[in-house]
């Protein structure tokens, strides 16, 4: 029985490696892939250090125009303005922010104390804890064609930085939806409890 040289083996791994990484490519791009939280900027619905799942057809569902974003989701995207800084986000498109879609084209968003209000009527919205009464009200503004307005669900006084500060966010900039929290399981508080963390957004 032959066997194979050192050549034949050195290209038969280059090529399960090549394989490899084109196949975890098309499944972080066109199938699901999952998103680091880094600060506070969505508590308590997201803590520093979660993971979400995000599921990556949706995004290709909406280029095609078979889906449309929709208020409370809760988006990652590259903000209006923001230039890629190292090779990685260079490939990947970096660097992301991860914020919740309060208004779509053509809505009128608007805050008054804090509180938020869409096409002239106020906006339940449970996933926030309270809002605070210095935070900062916002003029009316209507969200251009092909762009989202996003707010982050800390809405303390320069907690995030989101559409009040860069405006709404294109289309085109939006890489895909956060679904669930999918890491840590538990979370701890000061006090000693723990609590379930994995949760849907």
């Amino acid at each position: 029985m032959a066997t194979r040289g050192p050549a034949e083996r050195l290209a038969g791994s280059l090529l399960r490696g090549v394989l490899i990484l084109t196949l975890g490519l098309a499944v972080a791009n066109f199938g699901f892939t999952t998103v680091g939280v880094d600060g506070t900027s969505m508590t308590p619905t997201l803590q520093h250090g979660d993971r979400a799942w995000v599921p990556r057809f949706e995004t290709w569902l909406v280029r095609a125009g078979l889906r449309d974003w929709s208020p409370g989701d809760v988006v990652y995207f590259r903000p209006p303005g923001a230039a890629p800084r190292t090779w990685i986000e260079r490939l990947t498109g970096g660097p992301f922010l991860i914020k919740r879609v309060v208004a779509t084209a053509g809505q009128t968003v608007e805050l008054r104390r804090g509180r938020l209000w869409v096409d002239g009527a106020p906006v339940d919205e449970p996933y926030l804890t309270s809002a605070p009464l210095a935070a900062p009200s916002l003029p009316p503004t209507v969200v251009p064609s092909d762009h989202l307005f996003v707010l982050g669900d800390n809405r303390a006084p320069l907690a995030s930085r989101d559409s009040r500060a860069f405006g709404p966010v294109p289309l085109g900039q939006v890489a895909g939806r956060a679904s669930r929290v999918v890491w840590p399981p538990w979370r701890g508080d000061a006090g000693g409890r723990w609590d379930w963390n994995l949760h849907r957004l």
